[in-house]
């Protein structure tokens, strides 16, 4: 089972490099319990890609997945990089007390 893991998580990130993307990290989660029943299965490996491409290789992939045999179910999640925001000071500037006149 876990050779056959292997081969589609290897076949996945080849698909993926051809079409121009690159695997940045791939995390093999071991078999689980599915939430629910998929083609008569109860259990399955969950595999964890982190990848950067472009949108005709993610679409490439998720056509590649759709008909490998020993996928079950995959998910494709685009993550946004964090918006930057400029830090501004909550406080406002110090002001300079004036001289005290006699």
């Amino acid at each position: 089972a876990d050779d056959g893991v292997e081969a589609a998580a290897t076949a996945a990130k080849a698909v993926l490099a051809k079409a121009g993307g690159e695997v940045v990290e791939i995390q093999k989660w071991g078999k689980k319990r599915l939430a629910y029943d998929i083609k008569k299965r109860r259990e399955g490996h969950y595999v964890y890609f982190r990848a950067q491409a472009p949108g005709k290789a993610v679409a490439e992939l998720e056509r590649h997945l759709k008909i490998a045999e020993p996928v079950l179910k995959y998910l494709t999640v685009l993550v946004q990089a964090p918006r930057r925001k400029a830090i501004k000071a909550s406080a406002p500037a110090p002001v300079e007390a004036a001289p005290a006149e006699a």
